[in-house]
Formats: C-alpha cells, structure tokens, sequence
C-alpha cells in the first residue's frame, strides 16, 4: 500500500498499483493528474471517504489517495464493492455515497 500523493503517484507511475483510492475532498487537479495516470496506465480508482476517513482507515491523521499494491488485496476490495450496487472499471470512476 502506499498513501499520500506523492508516493501514490510513484507507485502509479512505476506500474506497482492494482487500485487507487482517493478521498471524495482532493483537490481537483490533484484528481485529473491521477485520474490521467490511472487511464494510461489501466489502474481502476473509486472515491471513496473524506480525507480523514482514508487517513484512519491507514493509520495517518489524512490521507487524500492510496494505491492498493497487492493484486489479491485489490481485487478483494473491488469484489466487497460490488454489493453496493456499482461497478468499477478502469476507464471510469465510482462515487459512493457517504
């Protein structure tokens, strides 16, 4: 796992990501510059959370993205996700409700 928008992007870019979490409170450039690394490099994201709920969630005071690096763990989550009544893909990206 890596958190944080650095290391989240490093991780994107190094192609170590299986799933991008981000907060539904990141800055809009922050979300196009991920959102655009995700595409090219066909990592499926979903919002997910505050940025405080993400932080919790990994330990952190705040957190606004995580990558998910294990291809199980992430794979676990996008099937715990399916319930909820909505897809994930890589070319999209899900809002849940809070």
């Amino acid at each position: 796992m890596s958190s944080g928008t650095t290391a989240v992007k490093s991780s994107l870019l190094r192609q170590q990501a299986y799933l991008l979490i981000m907060s539904c409170d990141i800055s809009e450039n922050t979300r196009e510059s991920l959102a655009t690394v995700c595409k090219r490099q066909k990592v499926p994201w979903v919002i997910l959370g505050s940025k405080y709920d993400l932080g919790t969630s990994v330990g952190k005071a705040h957190r606004v993205a995580v990558t998910i690096n294990e291809p199980g763990m992430a794979s676990h989550i996008i099937e715990l996700m399916k319930p909820r009544g909505e897809g994930l893909n890589s070319t999209g990206v899900v809002e849940w409700p809070e």
